[in-house]
C-alpha cells in the first residue's frame, strides 16, 4: 500500500477555566476519503490515546462520522476541565484503504485555570494562598511607590 501524508492543522493555545468545556480544534487538508479515524494524546504521541484514559472518561465529546469526513473536522470538547488537564495534546488523523495515510498536527498548550470563586467549596489552599501572596505583594509595592512619591515630593519641594 502506499504511503502518504497528511496535513494536520492544530490551534496553538486553548485557555479554559476550571469546570467549563474547552473546544479542541483539529482539521486536515484531504478530501473524498471513505474510512478513516482520529486520535487525540496528551503530552506524547507514543502513548495510549486520551478516548482510553480513565482521566477523560465521560468527559470527551468526539465529531460525528459525517463532520470528521466531510467537514474534514478532527476537533473534541473536553468537559469540566481541571487543572490537571493542563499540557500539550496531539490531533492524530488516520485513513486506510488502497492509500494509507497517517498525520498529526502540532499539538494544542490546553491552559486551565482555577476558578477563585469556587475557594470556599474545594478548599484550594495554594490558590487562595496564591491570592493571598498577590495582595501581600501589591501592598509593598504600592507602599514603595507611595514612599518613593512623597520622597520625591519633599526634595522637589
Amino acid at each position: 500500500s502506499l504511503s502518504q501524508n497528511i496535513e494536520v492543522s492544530q490551534i496553538p493555545e486553548v485557555n479554559a477555566i476550571e469546570g467549563s468545556t474547552a473546544n479542541l480544534e483539529c482539521s486536515y487538508n484531504l478530501s473524498n476519503l471513505s474510512i478513516g479515524w482520529y486520535k487525540w494524546y496528551r503530552h506524547d504521541l507514543h502513548t495510549d490515546d486520551i478516548f482510553q484514559s480513565d482521566d477523560f472518561k465521560g468527559r470527551i465529546t468526539k465529531e460525528s462520522t459525517e463532520d470528521f469526513l466531510n467537514n474534514r473536522s478532527a476537533s473534541i470538547q473536553l468537559h469540566r476541565v481541571t487543572v490537571t488537564d493542563t499540557g500539550m495534546y496531539f490531533c492524530e488523523v488516520e485513513f486506510s484503504g488502497q492509500i494509507q495515510m497517517k498525520g498529526h498536527g502540532k499539538g494544542t498548550f490546553l491552559n486551565v485555570t482555577a476558578f477563585i470563586g469556587q475557594i470556599a467549596l474545594h478548599n484550594h489552599f495554594p490558590v487562595y494562598i496564591g491570592v493571598g501572596a498577590l495582595a501581600v505583594v501589591s501592598a509593598v509595592l504600592v507602599g514603595a511607590y507611595l514612599a518613593v512619591t512623597k520622597h520625591g515630593f519633599s526634595t522637589s519641594n
